[in-house]
């Protein structure tokens, strides 16, 4: 446990500044919640996963740097994909969810990645000094998880398909519409996002081949491009 958590200092204050949960807020301010909320911080290298401790369950999660997948592990050991968090994204969804389920979560990093841990108690027990600067985190943290709602919303979109070509078909209109692109690199492994649309990894391969073959899509390991886009109408 030693070897990956330690308190956070300032060196990171520049990263926190272009965190949503921080908007609006300059340095000093920033700095100065910090101080108050003596946050944690967690460095996880690279294909590396990492279960949380109970202590930190009920905690805000920032990622810094970097970009993690977040896992739910059944009572079997198997894990199910909740959220991939890119870099200078809040997770709301730890937040919320964590202390009414009985539920133990994994934290795997895409890529060298560095996540600070906040108490929540630190932004809605107020100090008389930062009441200001704990509202408008409060705000910024509705915000998120406003955005944590939709992506909920999106991944339940996907899951009620009937068809596992139809579950992919959903889950690559919601990607390219956030991107306005017809291209994206997914985020997830073959396996995870096997995971994620709820169906085995052969049965999506095999969906995957039978749409590539249709000239729905082409792919090469994670890059997809969709090449029949009809359906697809961005706003």
């Amino acid at each position: 446990m030693d070897k990956f958590i330690r308190q956070t200092n300032e060196a990171v204050l520049d990263l926190l500044g272009n965190q949503i949960l921080f908007s609006g807020l300059d340095e000093q301010k920033i700095s100065m919640f910090i101080k108050y909320a003596a946050p944690v911080y967690l460095s996880i290298e690279e294909g590396q996963s990492f279960s949380l401790p109970n202590e930190y369950m009920h905690m805000i999660c920032l990622v810094l740097s970097g970009s993690i997948t977040i896992f739910s592990v059944n009572y079997d050991g198997s894990r199910s994909v909740i959220k991939y968090i890119p870099y200078g994204e809040s997770s709301g969804i730890i937040y919320s969810m964590l202390e009414y389920y009985n539920t133990i979560f994994e934290l795997k990093a895409k890529n060298n990645s560095e996540i600070m841990l906040i108490n929540p108690d630190k932004i809605f027990v107020t100090d008389q000094k930062l009441c200001a600067i704990q509202h408008k985190i409060a705000v910024n943290l509705i915000a998120v998880q406003k955005r944590v709602l939709i992506e909920i919303s999106e991944h339940l979109a996907c899951l009620s398909q009937r068809s596992i070509k139809d579950k992919i078909l959903k889950f690559l209109q919601i990607s390219c519409e956030k991107t306005h692109s017809y291209e994206l690199d997914l985020p997830f492994s073959r396996e995870e996002l096997a995971n994620y649309l709820a169906v085995d990894r052969a049965s999506l391969s095999r969906s995957l081949s039978e749409l590539k073959k249709e000239n729905i899509i082409i792919y090469k390991k994670n890059h997809i491009v969709v090449m029949d886009a009809r359906s697809f109408k961005f706003q």
